[in-house]
């Protein structure tokens, strides 16, 4: 008799604002996958940062969610909010609670894919931790590196209030980990522009590498159901519009485009060397463009 496969776990890890919320929403229009979106939210306090995209319920409420939740009881004897999702509990408590979350979505779901875009890369790299140790952690991890370009990242920061140096710091450091944390693993990088700009392309390299083949139906996923924990709030939207936002070209001035484009540099030459040699003149402090 052979073995049920175990669920495959496509975890996006990127930036906020660089379009995990479209990557995972196109996804989830396959079949045979579901997006769960950004699991590590369930264990949140705050239940606005836990709303599923389906009924835009807190998981408790919500039909699916509350009857993952039952069979995540089932199996652990603990609700979703006490899951260890992110730095909570030892390696074999984080293994078996993630285990367990996965196989009741993929349970209540009837997929074989579940997208994971909770976006950490601590919790990615726990989790290929888990996958590596030879334990059996009862799920196949498929990490994303989903990549948004400096200008359109730095705007979007920009227009959260965060102070245009510091932004283009923290994105050029993350850059770097994740690479270097994903260096040693079968990893997909995703170019957000890319994405948006020629969807139906970089979708069909994305499938390919998920051993799955392109749908229709992933290009029409506003008629589908939406299993998204948090995210973007383009999940409620009515439109499945794609377009490439390029707001930053209007929307920075030009002094800001130098600060990054120089700030950013060891991004765009990917040269870890140079932002070892550069990162005290591009670390917060002066503020020549800012």
């Amino acid at each position: 008799m052979t073995q049920p496969r175990l669920p495959r776990v496509a975890y996006i890890t990127s930036r906020g604002h660089s379009g995990s919320t479209l990557l995972s929403l196109l996804l989830s229009g396959h079949s045979r996958v579901v997006s769960a979106g950004e699991l590590k939210m369930l264990v949140q306090p705050d239940p606005q940062r836990r709303l599923c995209s389906c009924h835009r319920l807190v998981a408790d409420a919500c039909p699916f969610w509350s009857a993952v939740q039952e069979r995540v009881i089932a199996a652990l004897g603990v609700p979703l909010a006490q899951l260890a999702l992110t730095d909570q509990g030892d390696a074999a408590m984080f293994a078996r609670h993630n285990g367990a979350l996965y196989a009741a979505i993929a349970a209540e779901s009837g997929c074989e894919v579940i997208v994971d875009s909770s976006k950490s890369l601590p919790r990615l790299l726990r989790l290929l931790e888990v996958c590596q140790s030879g334990t059996e952690s009862g799920f196949e991890l498929l990490p994303i590196h989903l990549h948004r370009g400096p200008f359109g990242s730095m705007n979007s920061a920009r227009k959260r209030g965060e102070e245009l140096r510091r932004a283009a710091f923290n994105y050029t450091r993350m850059f770097f980990l994740t690479r270097d944390g994903l260096r040693r693993q079968h990893a997909l990088r995703v170019y957000y522009e890319r994405l948006a700009a020629d969807p139906r392309a970089e979708m069909a390299r994305v499938m390919r590498w998920l051993g799955l083949p392109l749908e229709e139906a992933q290009f029409q996923w506003r008629e589908g159901v939406r299993r998204d924990i948090h995210g973007n709030a383009m999940r409620f939207g009515s439109s499945a519009e794609i377009r490439l936002d390029q707001s930053w070209r209007q929307q920075l001035s030009w002094r800001q485009k130098l600060g990054v484009l120089a700030w950013t540099l060891p991004v765009r030459l990917r040269s870890h060397w140079l932002f070892q040699r550069t990162r005290r003149l591009i670390e917060p402090g002066l503020r020549p463009f800012a």
